[in-house]
C-alpha cells in the first residue's frame, strides 16, 4: 500500500510539473525610451513576486523564461516602472515613460556633484547637446546666449581667437577678471600667453566634442568653495566618461566655408575717392585742385580694390572626430580623436587644432577606484597684425590708395617706384605683398594629466585624492621680408618665442553622507588643495638676411635680443563645507576656505572665505496640486570671496636688469613694495526661485543678485619725483583703494510645447546686469575715451556730444553743455559729458529645438542691449577731407554736406581742416544693440526609414552659423560685438559658416 502510494504521488507530481512546463515559454523583446526611442540598456526586467530576472542587453534587449498570466514589471531609473502581463505573444516590447518625480538634472558644483533637488546657488548648465559639433574654436565662446548673466566678447574674427569672458559684471579694476575655469574637478592655465600673436587662447586646445557639460557657477554658495580664485566666477568643464556595456562608437565628419557675418565699412572706389579728395583740397586750396587727384596722383586710370586683394572668397573649414566608449563592472574608458580646421576669411589667418583623449575608471577593489584622464590638445595658429600695424589688412582696406595697383605688368607686386625705400604712393605697404611673404604664427601644445583615487571607507564615507599636471607649451615664430615693409631697412628680421606654463595641483578631501531617521540628511566635505603654477619664456630676435626666406634667428647677421623670464606663485587652502537637508524640503549649505597666496606681502598671505545659503521647496508642502505645480523652490545666498590675481611681483620690492650702459647691463628698481597690500574681496547675495509646472512641461528660475567688491586692487602711477619712474622702472604700485558693485537679475524659461510624435522644446534665458563704481581713492580719473567716477559704471564714456552738421555752411555741431541744447562750432567750446558704457546691460538667448519622424531642427538667437561701441580709427577713416588725400577712408565719406540745405552725415569736406570734426566725441559713438540669429541645424536621421542592426543613428545635416546679424543703430557698419573696452580696433571680422556633417553613432 505504502508503495503504490508512493508511485501515485510520483505520477502526480509529474503532471503537475509536465503541465507547468506547457504553459512556459520564452518571451522576448526590447524596453526603449518613450522620450527618444532610443533602446535602455540595462533595465530591469523581473517576474513579480519572484527573484527570477535579467537586465537588458547594450541594445536593450531582453529574454525570459515566464508562463503566461505572469506579470513582468519592467524599471529603469528615472523612468517610470511598467508592469505587463504575459498573454499568448512572444514579444514583448516596452516603452518607459520619464519619471518626472525623479528626474532630475545632476549639477557638478564644486569638488561634487548635486542633483538639483538640492541645489541652494545658482548656476547655468549647458549640456553636450548644445556643445558638440560647432564649428567654434575655443569652448568659452559655446556659452553665449546658452547661460544666464554671461557676457563673451571675442573682439576677433580671427580663428582660434581668445574671448573676454564676463559673469555678472566686471568685478575689478586691476586685478583679474576673468573667471576661473575648472576641468573635471581640477583648476587650470586659460587665457592667452601669447608674446607676438594677435589674439589666441589655450583652451582652444580643447575639443568641445569631449565635453559633457559646462555649469557656470555664480553667486557665493558656489563659486566660495574656489576661494580667492572665484572671484569672477567658475566655469566647470566635466567631459565624457565611459559607460558600461559593449563598446560604443561615434563618428562625426562636417566641412563647410567661412564668409563675413559682418560685412563692415565698403570701400571707395577710385572715382569716389578722386571725388571726395578734389572736394576737399578745392573747399581748402581753392579751384586749381579740382582735379589734382587724377591728374597727378593716378593719370593711369588705375582702380585697385584692395579689399578684394585681402580677403579670401570662401574660406575652407572642416573638422573630424571619432570616439568609442563602453567598459563593465570594473572597468570603464572613453577615448577619442579629433581634428579641426578654420580659415579666416582674410588671406594667411588659420587655425587649426589635434586633439587626444583617454578616460579610465577602473574598479580596484569593492572599495577602491582608480582613474586616469589624459588629454593632448595642439594647435597652429597664423595671425595677423592688428590695430593700427601698417601691416594690418584691416588697415590696409581703408588706408590704401586705389590709385596704386596691386601688381606691376609683370605680375610682381607693386612696392613703389623709388627701390631705396619701397612703399606705397602714400607712404604705406603693399599689404597683400606681405600676407604672402611675411608670416606670424603660433604652435601651442596643451598636456593636461588627471590621477584620482577613490576609497570608501565605510558606507557614506569616502576619501579621495587627486593630481593634476598641466604643462603649455607656445612656440612663436615672425618673420618680415627683406623686399618691403618693416624688415626692408634692417634686410629682413626675425622673431623666436618660447613660452612655457607648468601648473599642479594636488587635492585631498574626505566626503562623508549619512541620514538620521528617514528625513534628516547630511553631507561633510574636508578638502584639502596645493598648487604650484611656474611660468617661463625665452626671446630671441636678429635682422640682416642675406636671401629672402631665412628666418632661423641663428642665421641673421645682427642680433636683437635675447631675453628671459621666470615667474612663479603658490596656492594653499583648506575647505570645510556641508549641507543639510530636511525631506526634500528645507536645504543648508555653508563652506568656509582658508586660503594661502605668495603673491601677497608676508603679513596677509592667508585670507578666509565663507558663505552661507539655504532653500525652501514650497511645492513640497502640500499646498499646490502636484500634478500642476512640481517645484517652487526659494534661494538665499551669501558670502565672501576674494581676489589674487596680480602677478607673482605686485606687493614686494625687486629689481630689474635691462638695456644696456657702457657695455653692461643695468640694475633698476622694477617694483614698489606695499606690505599692506591684501586681498580684493567680493561679497555677492543672491535671492532666486527655481518653478516646474505642469509635470515640469514649463520649468525656469529667477535671480537677483547684488555683488559687492571692496578694497579693490587698483594701480596708482608713482610720482616723477620719486626716480622710480625713470631707466624703464616702476611707473605705479598696487594700493587696495575703492568698492564697486554690481547688480541684476537673470530670467530662465524652458517649455516642452508639445511631447510625442512631434516634439518642441523652447527656452529664452535674459539677464540684466548695472556696474557702479561706489567709492575709488581718486576720482574722475580719464582714460582716453573712458573715466572712472563715483556713482558710474566703470565702462562710461566720457567725451564731446555730436550735434551734426550745420545745414547752412557744413561745419561739424557739438552741444556746448555735452547733452542738448545749444551748439557751437568750436570743438574747444564744447564740454565732455558721460555718454553710455561699453558692456551691455542686457543680454540674452532664445533657443528652440524640434523633431519629427527623424527631421531635427536647432535654433539659437543671441541678443545683447543697452551699450556703446566707439570706432577708434574713424578720426582717420571718416575725416571730412582732412586725410582723404593719403587715407581714402570709408565709402560713406561720399554723404557729405555739399550745398546749404544739405542734411548729411558728414561735414564739409575740407582738405587738412583745423575744425576738428573728426576729434573725439559721440559722432563715433554707436549703439552696440543688437539679435544675432547665431545657430542653425537642420538635421534627418536616416535609421527612422532605414532601420539598421548596426547603426544606432546616422545623422545628415547642414548648419549655419552667425547667419544673421540686426543691429538696432543703422550708422553702426562694423561687428557689434566689440572687447569689452568697447573700441573698434581694425578687428578681424567674425565668422560666418555653412556647413554639411554626417555623424554615425553604432
Amino acid at each position: 500500500m505504502k508503495l503504490k502510494l508512493t508511485w501515485l504521488m510520483t505520477l502526480f507530481m509529474a503532471f503537475v510539473m509536465q503541465l507547468s512546463f506547457a504553459q512556459e515559454k520564452v518571451v522576448s523583446g526590447v524596453i526603449t525610451s518613450a522620450a527618444d526611442g532610443m533602446p535602455v540598456p540595462g533595465a530591469n526586467v523581473i517576474v513579480k513576486g519572484t527573484q527570477r530576472g535579467q537586465q537588458t542587453d547594450f541594445d536593450g534587449k531582453y529574454s525570459l523564461n515566464v508562463s503566461a498570466g505572469e506579470t513582468l514589471v519592467f524599471s529603469f531609473v528615472s523612468l517610470l516602472t511598467k508592469e505587463v502581463v504575459v498573454g499568448a505573444s512572444n514579444t514583448l516590447n516596452v516603452a518607459l515613460e520619464e519619471d518626472v518625480s525623479v528626474l532630475e538634472e545632476v549639477v557638478i558644483v564644486g569638488y561634487g556633484t548635486k542633483s538639483t533637488v538640492n541645489e541652494t546657488s545658482a548656476a547655468s548648465v549647458v549640456g553636450a547637446e548644445q556643445l558638440e559639433d560647432r564649428p567654434i574654436a575655443t569652448v568659452n565662446n559655446l556659452l553665449k546666449g546658452n547661460a544666464t548673466g554671461v557676457v563673451i566678447n571675442q573682439g576677433s574674427g580671427q580663428p582660434g581667437a581668445g574671448s573676454v569672458v564676463r559673469i555678472r559684471g566686471i568685478s575689478s579694476l586691476n586685478a583679474g577678471t576673468d573667471p576661473l575655469y575648472v576641468i573635471d574637478g581640477v583648476p587650470v592655465v586659460s587665457g592667452d600667453y601669447t608674446r607676438n600673436n594677435t589674439t589666441s587662447d589655450v583652451l582652444s586646445t580643447l575639443n568641445s566634442n569631449d565635453i559633457e557639460s559646462m555649469t557656470v557657477l555664480k553667486d557665493a554658495s558656489a563659486t566660495a568653495l574656489y576661494g580667492a580664485r572665484a572671484a569672477n566666477g567658475v566655469i566647470l568643464i566635466t567631459t565624457k566618461r565611459g559607460t558600461s556595456g559593449e563598446p560604443s562608437y561615434s563618428f562625426s565628419v562636417e566641412t563647410g566655408f567661412n564668409s563675413k557675418a559682418v560685412e563692415g565699412p565698403k570701400t571707395l572706389n577710385a572715382a569716389q575717392w578722386a571725388e571726395v579728395t578734389d572736394e576737399g583740397l578745392v573747399n581748402a586750396l581753392g579751384p586749381a585742385y579740382a582735379g589734382y587727384t587724377n591728374d597727378v596722383l593716378n593719370p593711369n586710370g588705375v582702380d585697385t580694390n584692395w579689399a578684394d586683394a585681402i580677403e579670401r572668397k570662401a574660406a575652407s573649414q572642416q573638422q573630424v572626430n571619432f570616439s568609442v566608449n563602453g567598459g563593465s563592472d570594473k572597468l570603464r574608458y572613453y577615448t577619442s580623436l579629433g581634428y579641426f580646421d578654420q580659415e579666416g576669411i582674410i588671406n594667411n589667418s588659420s587655425f587649426n587644432r589635434t586633439t587626444g583623449r583617454m578616460k579610465i575608471d577602473y574598479k580596484l577593489t569593492d572599495k577602491i577606484t582608480i582613474g586616469q584622464n589624459i588629454n593632448a590638445g595642439l594647435t597652429n595658429l597664423k595671425t595677423l597684425s592688428d590695430g593700427g600695424g601698417f601691416a594690418n589688412p584691416m588697415l590696409a582696406k581703408y588706408f590704401a590708395r586705389p590709385s596704386d595697383p596691386l601688381r606691376n605688368d609683370d605680375g610682381t607686386y607693386f612696392i613703389g617706384t623709388n627701390l631705396n625705400n619701397p612703399r606705397m604712393s602714400n607712404g604705406l605697404f603693399n599689404v597683400p605683398m606681405l600676407l604672402e611673404n611675411n608670416f606670424n604664427k603660433a604652435r601651442t601644445l596643451k598636456l593636461t594629466g588627471i590621477t584620482d583615487l577613490s576609497y570608501d571607507i565605510m558606507e557614506g564615507l569616502n576619501f579621495s585624492s587627486r593630481l593634476s599636471l598641466d604643462q603649455t607649451i607656445i612656440e612663436e615664430d615672425a618673420y618680415q621680408n627683406p623686399r618691403h615693409g618693416d624688415g626692408f631697412t634692417v634686410d629682413g628680421r626675425s622673431y623666436a618665442y618660447d613660452t612655457r606654463v607648468f601648473d599642479y595641483v594636488f587635492q585631498n578631501s574626505l566626503n562623508y553622507d549619512f541620514t538620521l531617521g528617514d528625513k534628516n540628511n547630511f553631507s561633510v566635505l574636508l578638502v584639502q588643495e596645493a598648487q604650484k603654477n611656474q611660468y617661463r619664456n625665452v626671446s630671441a630676435a636678429a635682422e640682416g638676411y642675406g636671401k629672402e626666406g631665412f628666418y632661423t634667428v641663428s642665421v641673421g647677421s645682427n642680433d636683437l635680443e635675447a631675453n628671459g623670464a621666470r615667474t612663479q606663485y603658490t596656492n594653499a587652502a583648506y575647505l570645510a563645507s556641508g549641507s543639510y537637508d530636511y525631506d526634500g524640503k528645507y536645504f543648508i549649505d555653508g563652506a568656509f576656505r582658508r586660503e594661502g597666496n605668495s603673491n601677497f606681502a608676508e603679513s596677509n598671505k592667508w585670507g578666509s572665505f565663507w558663505s552661507i545659503s539655504g532653500a525652501w521647496d514650497i511645492a513640497k508642502e502640500g499646498l499646490f496640486n502636484e500634478a500642476t505645480v512640481n517645484k517652487m523652490k526659494l534661494r538665499v545666498s551669501y558670502g565672501q570671496v576674494g581676489n589674487a590675481s596680480i602677478g607673482s611681483t605686485s606687493s614686494i620690492d625687486y629689481f630689474s636688469f635691462g638695456g644696456e650702459y657702457g657695455g653692461r647691463i643695468p640694475l633698476y628698481v622694477g617694483g614698489v613694495a606695499n606690505p599692506d597690500l591684501t586681498w580684493e574681496v567680493n561679497k555677492p547675495l543672491n535671492f532666486g526661485l527655481d518653478f516646474g509646472f505642469f509635470n515640469n512641461r514649463l520649468t525656469g528660475s529667477f535671480d537677483y543678485f547684488i555683488k559687492k567688491t571692496e578694497d579693490l586692487l587698483y594701480s596708482i602711477p608713482l610720482s616723477l619725483t620719486s626716480g622710480l619712474t625713470l631707466a624703464s622702472g616702476a611707473t605705479s604700485k598696487f594700493v587696495n583703494a575703492g568698492a564697486l558693485e554690481n547688480r541684476g537679475y537673470e530670467v530662465s524659461l524652458g517649455a516642452k510645447v508639445f511631447k510625442g510624435e512631434f516634439n518642441w522644446d523652447t527656452k529664452i534665458n535674459f539677464s540684466y546686469v548695472e556696474n557702479e563704481l561706489t567709492s575709488l581713492l581718486e576720482n574722475d580719473v580719464v582714460n582716453g575715451t573712458k573715466i572712472l567716477r563715483e556713482g558710474e559704471s566703470i565702462n562710461t564714456y566720457y567725451m564731446r556730444k555730436w550735434a551734426g552738421v550745420d545745414t547752412a555752411n557744413g561745419d561739424p555741431l557739438w552741444y556746448i553743455n555735452g547733452k542738448d541744447g545749444a551748439t557751437t562750432n568750436d570743438y574747444t567750446q564744447a564740454t565732455r559729458e558721460l555718454q553710455g558704457n561699453s558692456l551691455p546691460n542686457y543680454t540674452g538667448g532664445f533657443i528652440n529645438n524640434f523633431s519629427y519622424k527623424g527631421f531635427s531642427v536647432q535654433t539659437l538667437f543671441t541678443f545683447a542691449l543697452d551699450y556703446k561701441v566707439y570706432d577708434g580709427w574713424a578720426a582717420y577713416t571718416q575725416s571730412g577731407g582732412q586725410y582723404s588725400l593719403n587715407y581714402p577712408g570709408y565709402a560713406n565719406n561720399l554723404d557729405r554736406w555739399q550745398n546749404p540745405g544739405d542734411n548729411a552725415l558728414n561735414p564739409k569736406a575740407v582738405y587738412n581742416t583745423g575744425n576738428q570734426n573728426s576729434a573725439t566725441s559721440t559722432r563715433f559713438l554707436y549703439d552696440g544693440d543688437h539679435i544675432r540669429f547665431s545657430n542653425l541645424q537642420i538635421g534627418y536621421d536616416v535609421t527612422k526609414v532605414l532601420p539598421s542592426e548596426m547603426f544606432k543613428s546616422v545623422l545628415i545635416y547642414v548648419r549655419g552659423t552667425n547667419l544673421y546679424t540686426y543691429k538696432f543703430d543703422d550708422l553702426l557698419e562694423y561687428d557689434p560685438e566689440t572687447r569689452t573696452s568697447g573700441v573698434i580696433d581694425l578687428d578681424l571680422p567674425p565668422l560666418k559658416s555653412y556647413t554639411f556633417g554626417v555623424k554615425v553613432s553604432f
